[in-house]
């Protein structure tokens, strides 16, 4: 049993590896850091947490 998961562990990881490619259709380069402006902080920190807090609301009201 062990040995059967360690094959389909392996097995998968070097299919992943296999598969995991640069697309070439997109320009590579170092990334940059993401620009601090207002919809920037809106739609990546606001939103997000927006987004938890209704959904913890959401959950304990369906628990009920």
């Amino acid at each position: 049993m062990i040995k059967k998961a360690s094959i389909f562990t392996f097995l998968l990881f070097v299919v992943t590896l296999a598969i995991a490619q640069a697309p070439s259709g997109i320009p590579t380069g170092k990334a940059e850091p993401l620009e601090m402006n207002l919809p920037n902080i809106i739609f990546f920190i606001v939103l997000p947490i927006l987004l938890l807090i209704f959904y913890i609301i959401w959950r304990r009201k369906r628990r009920k």
